[in-house]
């Protein structure tokens, strides 16, 4: 037996599962693990719409909110309507950053439009949502690049190939939330960058900020010794009070109040929005980026996709902002969840003010996680109880326990880490745990099989073929069950997910690491050394 020991710790797949336990438990160390509203309260986010809408109306609105905020995986949020003009966003309130992050999103109202030459190539619309694919941020000379990537419909395909056509070497400039009616209001030193000549920086600005239908983006710079002259260029607006003046939050007040006596409606910008992100490449100045007219990208157009031929896939990317390496890629890991999440919620048909977040408490806090802990050990007592009773030996059922209990540490950190475990989450981690002692009853009883009824046990010349018949019966079970938990994922039932979501990781960790680690286990201490 302690020779089998020995062969068994240095085994590769007890190394792996030992490995995976290690980093979970790190992952936990690192980020702490978070409990749901159920279980420790959480902060609301009271969303207040510009006015009452019909119920179908308020239905769409919360389930594109979920939609959105949803996103991010695991972590639980809850959305709910109050009345017909108020909706509540509720968070666990250990999830701070999330907060924030989600208060940025729900501003957003997701209107995606990819211009050029001043006509609409692709909006939000033609979008399929399901096809949205992030990539992994990449790094290249200290710079970190992001890039998302989509397929459009087939009428979406027909509508950019003809905006395209004949483009190449044109920037498709791809806006969200591109301000309608507004026109650019500021000193030249807000606009202007000083490293490129104004002659050059003033045509391509005005180009970008072009649109098909009476839509251009105005651009006036104002003229600090001549009032006159710059009152001569807003003159010229048709504005009917719905002109949105974008000026930087330093302007003066005298100024300010001009505007305001012109009708315009006051949007207040950083001078770091207002200003573009301007580069020079071996064709010229490229604009890649301008926060206060929504712009996110501006790549070019190959000539491959400017030829009048359908392509249904494309692609948006994007650099990481930020002065260190580090900060750039968290940047560009925020800017591509942000975007996946509001492509994928579409926008939401009236505009929301976002109101002070406050803290709610938990329906029965401590004592409501007490109890869901409790019944979780009673269960793994339960089934390590049948366990003990059914097979009698000791070497057996408490390799069962260890391999469980390894399996269980896993999940929670993973789940509790990188996500929330809430109600659904913990109903996922009790049904995987059930799973997994399933799965090694299985693996235990093949080995112990008689055959041609004669108790053999585990032999060198059966191991491999007793083994592969568990295997591949726990193998199907796990496909069939993470293809029938799938469409839970994705059939945007938020309030499930976070089941079907640690159900199949559990189904993936068992079948990868914790099965194949109990097999180990299996033939290295069940097997009988036989003279064959």
């Amino acid at each position: 037996m302690a020779d089998a020991f020995h062969e068994l710790i240095k085994d590769k797949r007890i190394l792996l599962l030992s490995l995976v336990v290690l980093l979970a438990l790190s992952l936990a160390l690192w980020r702490g693990i978070h409990f749901g509203i159920e279980f420790e309260g959480g902060t609301r986010i009271p969303l207040s719409l510009e006015k009452a809408v019909e119920a179908y109306t308020m239905d769409e609105i919360i389930n594109t909110v979920k939609t959105r905020t949803t996103k991010f995986g695991l972590t639980q949020v809850r959305v709910r309507g109050v009345g017909d003009s108020e909706i509540y966003v509720e968070v666990p309130k250990s999830d701070i950053g999330l907060v924030n992050e989600i208060e940025k999103l729900v501003k957003q109202q997701g209107n995606f439009e990819g211009v050029v030459d001043g006509k609409v190539a692709i909006t939000g619309k033609e979008i399929i949502p399901s096809s949205i694919r992030p990539a992994n941020p990449s790094t290249r000379a200290n710079v970190v690049e992001w890039s998302i990537g989509f397929s459009v419909t087939q009428k979406g395909a027909q509508v950019f190939a003809d905006a395209a056509k004949g483009k190449a070497n044109y920037p498709l400039y791809m806006f969200l939330d591109r301000p309608e009616r507004a026109v650019i209001i500021a000193p030249r030193d807000a606009v202007y960058n000083d490293s490129f000549p104004e002659t050059e920086l003033e045509p391509l600005l005005k180009k970008a900020l072009m649109k098909e239908g009476a839509s251009d983006i105005g651009l006036i710079i104002l003229d600090e010794n001549n009032w006159n002259a710059t009152q001569t260029e807003l003159d010229s607006i048709q504005n009917k009070n719905e002109t949105k003046a974008l000026i930087p939050d330093d302007l003066d007040n005298e100024t300010i109040a001009k505007l305001s006596e012109m009708n315009f409606t006051i949007v207040k910008k950083t001078r770091a929005q207002l200003m573009p992100e301007v580069t020079s490449t071996d064709k010229g100045l490229s604009l890649e980026q301008w926060e206060a007219v929504g712009l996110l990208s501006s790549p070019t157009l190959q000539s491959g996709v400017t030829e009048g031929q359908l392509n249904q896939m494309y692609q948006i990317s994007g650099r990481g902002r930020g002065a260190s390496v580090r900060e750039q890629y968290d940047n560009a890991q925020y800017e591509t969840k942000k975007l996946k999440s509001i492509l994928s919620g579409g926008a939401i048909p009236v505009q929301i003010l976002v109101g002070s977040a406050t803290t709610i408490p938990a329906p029965l806090g401590a004592e409501f996680l007490r109890y869901s802990i409790l019944g979780a050990v009673v269960a793994f007592a339960a089934i390590i109880l049948l366990i003990a009773v059914r097979y009698r030996a000791p070497r057996i059922f408490i390799p069962v326990i260890f391999v469980s209990v390894a399996e269980l540490i896993i999940l929670v950190c993973i789940i509790g880490g990188v996500g929330t475990i809430d109600l659904s989450a913990m109903a996922g981690i009790i049904a995987a745990m059930g799973v997994s002692v399933d799965a090694q009853i299985i693996i235990t009883d093949e080995a112990l099989k008689k055959e041609d009824g004669v108790e053999t046990g585990l032999t060198h010349s059966t191991s491999k073929r007793k083994l592969g018949r568990a295997f591949e019966v726990i193998s199907t079970n796990a496909l069939v069950a993470i293809l029938a938990l799938l469409p839970l994922m994705f059939s945007g039932l938020v309030e499930i997910i976070g089941f079907a979501t640690s159900t199949i990781l559990g189904y993936l960790l068992g079948v990868l690491i914790s099965r194949p680690a109990y097999g180990a286990i299996v033939e290295k201490i069940f097997l009988k050394e036989k003279n064959e």
